[in-house]
């Protein structure tokens, strides 16, 4: 019987001799099965592939945090809730969209410290919900965070407290 001598083999160099190396530019975070949120790519060829992707929304954790349908929990971008009106505000929410359609939109961060996807959120028709809760007076500006429309919040805010005050 011959036995044969073991090679010893360094992966990582024999990769690098292969004439083509595929390198992926996009880091993908397997955060989220990319069938529920499509962020702009087209996966398979299913027919319901619209521009937006409208979901329902099933509870209402508090003014900031939503569970949708699909068991999403999202995080409203640039809302902070105000303890004095959390109850006002959750009613809000729960009068205008629990069981509506809605649908996302995106800022440049995806995820909070958590892991909640962050969100800015909009009715079939089109109402900002972020932007209604600040203009009711229902939630306080997040001021911690860089978002879009942090400027646009804020003096909805400022709108918001002068009508109070008249």
């Amino acid at each position: 019987m011959i036995t044969q001598q073991t090679r010893e083999i360094d992966v990582k160099e024999e990769i690098n001799r292969l004439p083509y190396v595929f390198k992926d530019p996009v880091k993908f975070d397997k955060k989220v099965d990319p069938k529920k949120l499509r962020f702009g790519s087209k996966i398979d060829d299913s027919p319901d592939q619209k521009r937006d992707t409208y979901y329902s929304v099933k509870d209402i954790l508090s003014p900031e945090l939503l569970v949708l349908s699909n068991g999403l929990k999202l995080r409203l971008i640039g809302v902070k809730e105000k303890k004095e009106v959390n109850g006002a505000a959750v009613k809000f929410l729960s009068s205008k969209i629990k069981g509506e359609k809605v649908f996302m939109k995106y800022d440049a961060a995806k995820y909070d410290d958590e892991g909640n996807l962050l969100c800015y959120l909009y009715l079939k028709n089109k109402t900002f919900i972020n932007a209604h809760l600040i203009k009711n007076g229902l939630v306080q500006v997040d001021n911690e965070t860089e978002f879009k429309y942090k400027q646009k919040f804020i003096t909805l805010l400022r709108e918001a407290n002068a009508q109070t005050q008249n």
